[in-house]
């Protein structure tokens, strides 16, 4: 009787044991179902940031080198289309794509502006719902929950330098001084040093465009912008040296050349460095070119070669230009 007893007891809570596995079974189930969908929402939104930063960087890299919204707005457009989001091409409309730049805020971080002056970034926003181009993202066994579709979306925004810059350099007699150590002129220091600093913007930036201005008694344009970074570099080469010094005509003319050349670009950063080894002594100070300069919007930097330069009248040259000042003793510090 006991063991009969013992045995329906047992038959009893085992077949208690029925409602609460059907009740994991329902809970592993339906945990299965979000796994699924949440890994495949991860992955297209992974998909969707992919696609969205590539446009971003496409429509900035032609902003960049043709200057022309519309063409910039067709890039983005046709690189997002090549990016699969949930297996289809990224559609976008042109609303979606914004052309601006970046201003800094408090902090210094740079903040995407629409309404800059300075049109160099692109912004896209790339999404999938049903109010887009495209319709929004369909779930794999969301619909067993009642949801059948996610919307995604993202932001991006790339930014590709666009520098203009006019080079203004001292070629007055006193640049023949063999004081620039290690056996060198002053000229021929400032050959190297300059056929450097094109290097370095050819590697690093090569939508720049440079102008060569140089200076003695008179200034003279001596290339007007170009891309050619080979020709800037052969007309460096040949700099001669002899004559007064005319930093406000070369200052002026150098000015100039950024506002008026043909390949001028109207939303690209315009930066002049100045270089001088001496003090004016023809034409006058060169503090009015350095605010018509500032007041076209233009930055200056100034660089000083040799004791014997006026750095403190070159400092308020940057200063006006919201650029810096450098001072170099020798060719290592000119370079």
């Amino acid at each position: 009787m006991k063991n009969r007893s013992e045995m329906l007891r047992f038959a009893s809570r085992h077949g208690a044991m029925l409602p609460l596995v059907a009740v994991c079974m329902v809970i592993l189930i339906v945990c299965a179902v979000f796994s699924i969908d949440i890994a495949y929402m991860h992955m297209v939104r992974a998909e969707l940031r992919t696609a969205t930063d590539a446009a971003a960087r496409a429509g900035a890299e032609t902003l960049a080198r043709t200057q022309d919204d519309d063409l910039a707005i067709d890039a983005a457009l046709a690189v997002a289309q090549r990016n699969l989001v949930s297996g289809d091409g990224l559609i976008l409309d042109r609303g979606q794509v914004i052309i601006g730049g970046v201003t800094p805020n408090a902090d210094g971080k740079l903040l995407f502006d629409p309404d800059a002056t300075s049109l160099t970034s692109v912004r896209v926003t790339g999404l999938r719902t049903n109010a887009s181009p495209q319709r929004a993202v369909p779930l794999l066994l969301g619909p067993l929950l009642g949801k059948t579709t996610f919307q995604p979306q993202q932001v991006a925004t790339a930014s590709a330098s666009v520098r203009d810059i006019a080079l203004v350099l001292d070629r007055s007699g006193s640049m023949r001084s063999r004081d620039a150590g290690g056996g060198l002129t002053r000229n021929e220091a400032l050959i190297n040093a300059v056929t450097s600093f094109i290097n370095q913007v050819e590697a690093s930036n090569p939508n720049s465009n440079i102008s060569l201005t140089t200076y003695s008694t008179n200034s003279s344009r001596d290339l007007a912008l170009t891309n050619n970074m080979a020709s800037v570099r052969a007309e460096v080469s040949r700099l001669p040296a002899s004559g007064l010094t005319n930093i406000f005509q070369g200052l002026r003319q150098g000015s100039d050349s950024l506002d008026q050349d043909s390949l001028r670009r109207v939303n690209a950063d315009r930066t002049i460095v100045v270089m001088t080894d001496g003090n004016f002594n023809r034409g006058g100070t060169p503090i009015p070119s350095a605010n018509v300069a500032a007041g076209r919007g233009h930055t200056i930097h100034t660089v000083t070669f040799s004791a014997g330069a006026n750095q403190a009248i070159m400092q308020d040259v940057a200063r006006i230009g919201g650029g810096l000042h450098f001072h170099a003793d020798d060719a290592d510090d000119l370079e």
